[in-house]
């Protein structure tokens, strides 16, 4: 009786593992009658719950050849739209590393300084270019392709507003005032140095740098044009007409020398915050 009641238990155990009890048995005061019924009412459960289970297979299995079924009409569809573009699957996918390759290009120009991006707008231009080359490949038509190359031209024209030069700020001069002092404050370049920056941008009012008028109105650039270059320490006519933003040869120096007679008054000295201006013929 005892081997029969720890087999009882043992059948009870696996039977409820997964089961929560609402209520407690005393298997020790049950009588063989009682277990047989308590054991045909979980088997009756445990039946049930794999007929359960198996038919949930049977749906999961339904669901699963639905979704093949669906998967297979879906790749036939972008078979016959990749044949329409003249294209494949392959190409599309090389196509959006593309994109995505000139996405990442223009969001890290984007994410430059204005100043950065005004010294590098020539690039602009050549990301404009690269889209206009990929939206004359059909696979453009696509509407996530489309979308993407959308998305980088708006990020273009963030760039290209963001690189607009900083209108310049005004000074009007008042009694007392000279260059260095002008230049020194704080709302201004906050370098008592940068004066010969002022003195060169307003080239048209100042004929003499030790020499200003009260009520003279001066333009105070935050940035350089185009076709200008801000002298850095260290640098001289040489090295400056040898970038290659500006004439890429240093024996062109004589060019920038004669374009800006009237603040370099000796070629072989040019000071820091000098403008000078970059012809082009």
């Amino acid at each position: 009786m005892k081997v029969m009641k720890l087999f009882l238990y043992l059948i009870l155990a696996l039977a409820l593992s997964s089961v929560s009890f609402a209520q407690s048995y005393n298997y020790e005061e049950m009588e063989m009658d009682e277990y047989n019924a308590l054991l045909q009412e979980w088997q009756a459960r445990l039946d049930a719950a794999n007929q359960g289970i198996a038919g949930e297979d049977t749906k999961i299995a339904d669901v699963t050849k639905q979704t093949e079924d669906v998967q297979a009409q879906i790749d036939t569809l972008w078979g016959e739209i990749y044949t329409a573009l003249g294209s494949s699957k392959a190409e599309d996918e090389a196509y959006k590393k593309e994109i995505q390759a000139l996405r990442s290009d223009v969001s890290a120009l984007l994410g430059m300084s204005p100043d950065e991006i005004y010294r590098r707008k020539g690039e602009i231009q050549g990301f404009k270019d690269r889209v206009a080359e990929f939206r004359t490949n059909n696979l453009a038509l696509l509407s996530d392709n489309m979308a993407a190359l959308d998305n980088i031209e708006s990020m273009i024209m963030q760039a290209e507003e963001k690189a607009k030069p900083v209108q310049p700020d005004t000074y009007s001069v008042v009694r007392g005032d000279f260059l260095w002092r002008i230049a020194g404050m704080n709302d201004i370049y906050g370098d008592p140095y940068a004066w010969s920056r002022i003195y060169t941008s307003n080239r048209d009012q100042i004929k003499d740098p030790d020499l200003i008028f009260p009520a003279q109105i001066f333009q105070i650039p935050r940035d350089v044009g185009p076709n200008e270059h801000l002298v850095i320490k260290g640098e001289f006519l040489s090295k400056i007409s040898g970038y290659s933003n500006v004439y890429g040869s240093p024996f062109k120096w004589q060019k920038l020398y004669e374009a800006n007679k009237e603040v370099v008054t000796d070629p072989n000295i040019i000071y820091p915050y000098q403008v000078l201006s970059i012809p082009r013929n």
